[in-house]
């Protein structure tokens, strides 16, 4: 059986999932496809092995164990997303508050 380890970012520390796969004692997994870095390397968050069908959630510890995963981005995309919508609608506000108030300004000169 194989651990596979996904980091929890809201809660900090790892989830530890299991598989029913099989590797023997001298068997290394393939090395993981890494996306282009920078001068520097390769962002943490963006490498990882991908995590398997099937795997069972088996707990949860501050450490990774067995194979670390890529970060799941899914449940922070609508949040970024919420957030930049709604500071964009209160700059357009402010920005049409702000030209309506010149505008009662100008016309009252």
């Amino acid at each position: 059986m194989v651990i596979y380890s996904s980091w929890v970012p809201d809660r900090g520390g790892y989830a530890y999932y299991q598989t029913n796969e099989r590797l023997g004692l001298s068997d290394d997994l393939p090395i993981p496809k890494l996306p282009k870095g920078t001068a520097i390397g390769v962002a943490s968050t963006s490498i990882g092995r991908p995590m398997p069908l099937g795997a069972k959630i088996v707990g949860y510890g501050p450490l990774a164990r067995g194979s670390v995963t890529k970060l799941d981005r899914s449940g922070l995309s609508g949040v970024s997303t919420s957030v930049q919508s709604s500071a964009l609608l209160a700059a357009v506000g402010a920005g049409a508050a702000l030209l309506g108030f010149g505008l009662v300004r100008a016309l009252r000169a």
